[in-house]
């Protein structure tokens, strides 16, 4: 289990994560972790809940792809998500990836790294009677 998450956001998909120290940049902005976990996972957020976490998460994950090219997440890429992808965006909207980053951080993300396989229809082996086990099995001693 991993407390980073990558999620599609604006122009791609980008590595989120919350390591100590921009934790503590986060803090600094909008409280304790803990209080903005509570305010983004509850309600009652603030709108420094919202940017702030998707901010130094991106700055924490390092990392985003966009077009198939993998591309590293500075402070002034962070920066421009922000003014791009969230300032004037519907708050409900962009609070779903600040849900998706603090719980991640709070109770960890396992990627789906294997396909899903199909349901194999079961074969009959034969033909129930219709009793139930508990009547037709013996009593134990």
């Amino acid at each position: 289990m991993q407390t980073s998450i990558t999620l599609a956001f604006g122009d791609g998909e980008y590595l989120f994560a919350l390591p100590i120290k921009q934790i503590v940049a986060l803090e600094g902005k909008a409280g304790l972790i803990d209080e903005v976990r509570h305010r983004v996972l509850n309600g009652g957020f603030g709108i420094l809940d919202i940017t702030e976490t998707i901010r130094h998460a991106a700055i924490g994950g390092g990392k985003g792809m966009v077009n198939g090219v993998e591309f590293a997440v500075t402070e002034l890429k962070a920066n421009s998500l922000i003014s791009t992808y969230v300032e004037g965006k519907p708050l409900a909207e962009v609070a779903l990836t600040a849900r998706a980053i603090i719980a991640a951080l709070y109770v960890g993300y396992t990627p789906d790294d294997h396909p899903k396989k199909k349901a194999q229809p079961r074969k009959s082996r034969s033909r129930s009677t219709g009793a139930s086990s508990s009547t037709t099995a013996s009593p134990s001693g």
